[in-house]
């Protein structure tokens, strides 16, 4: 197993070099794609000794990540790992993941404490998780979580388009598809004193990944 980690970074200067730094204790390789971010998080990244990609423009999440992949699929890694940048997924949990078995998606899934998770976060990630179950046909404990390990392998010839957080649901729903398999590690997440400082929208966003689930399942694309 050689992985790479990546981290798709927006104005997350406070925060990245950290992450940088604890991902890159655990994997071969870390690449932080800044998109388009204002704040000095490309030189915060750089900072930390890692690799970093300059998107031109915030084009989201999802843009950023397919560059972060297509960085990964030119070399001699075989699996890459997700986490985002803004503190949440905590570096010391990547060996939850890479010890979790020979699934070709692992998912790090969180907890869902009412009382400790963000209402937005536990409104979205709940309904999240019951659509992804559903569309599968199998448990999917976390749908949202972009904390992940995936064998590249089973990428080959998979065409991504999300443009923002549907992403991780397009992922899981297109590998299912082909028959990977699917397994969970058990993680930690910072909510930062309780106060949600994720970019996403709770109830626009989640009407978008459900709608977007809907296709990625049912249409051929």
């Amino acid at each position: 197993m050689k992985v790479c980690a990546l981290i798709p970074a927006y104005n997350e200067a406070a925060q990245i070099a950290a992450v940088a730094r604890g991902a890159a204790r655990h994997v071969a390789e870390v690449v932080v794609i800044d998109d388009g971010s204002t704040d000095g998080t490309y030189e915060q990244a750089a900072s930390a000794g890692v690799t970093c990609l300059r998107m031109p423009r915030n084009r989201g999440k999802a843009a950023a990540l397919r560059a972060g992949l297509e960085y990964a699929q030119c070399r001699d890694f075989t699996h890459v790992l997700t986490l985002d940048g803004d503190g949440q997924h905590l570096p010391e949990d990547i060996p939850a993941l890479l010890g979790a078995g020979p699934a070709d998606l692992v998912i790090g899934a969180r907890g869902f404490d009412r009382a400790g998770m963000p209402r937005a976060r536990y409104f979205s990630n709940t309904v999240g998780s019951k659509v992804a179950s559903w569309l599968v046909g199998c448990e999917i404990r976390d749908s949202q979580s972009g904390f992940r390990l995936i064998r590249l392998e089973r990428l080959r010839g998979v065409r991504l388009r999300s443009r923002c957080y549907e992403f991780e649901m397009e992922l899981l729903i297109k590998l299912a598809r082909r028959g990977c398999t699917i397994g969970h590690a058990p993680v930690r997440a910072v909510y930062h004193g309780g106060k949600a400082r994720s970019k996403m929208h709770p109830v626009r966003d989640t009407l978008r990944i459900c709608l977007w689930s809907l296709a990625f399942r049912y249409l051929r694309a």
